[in-house]
């Protein structure tokens, strides 16, 4: 198997930084009904959105929390690494 060349721009990185934000506007307007973790059953996974956009940025397990779930979806995680982002 040939390996990832380092230097490739990751796929969610591809674009310019007007069509990056002009993505990011749309993933704002169109924001997904949030699940309510509390109305869900005793064991069910923990839901997660992006502090930025709305979109899930993270599922856990309930019971499961040796990390704290990520603040931001990948898109907008690879924006504030850009420094597009604040």
């Amino acid at each position: 198997m040939p390996k990832a060349d380092p230097r490739a721009i990751p796929e969610v990185l591809k674009g310019s930084k007007e069509e990056r934000l002009k993505e990011l506007e749309e993933r704002k307007a169109n924001r997904p009904d949030p699940i309510d973790n509390a109305s869900l059953y005793a064991g069910s996974p923990m839901y997660y959105y992006c502090t930025s956009c709305g979109h899930l940025s993270d599922k856990l397990p309930e019971d499961w929390h040796l990390e704290l779930p990520a603040k931001l979806c990948p898109e907008c995680k690879s924006l504030k690494d850009l420094g597009w982002l604040l």
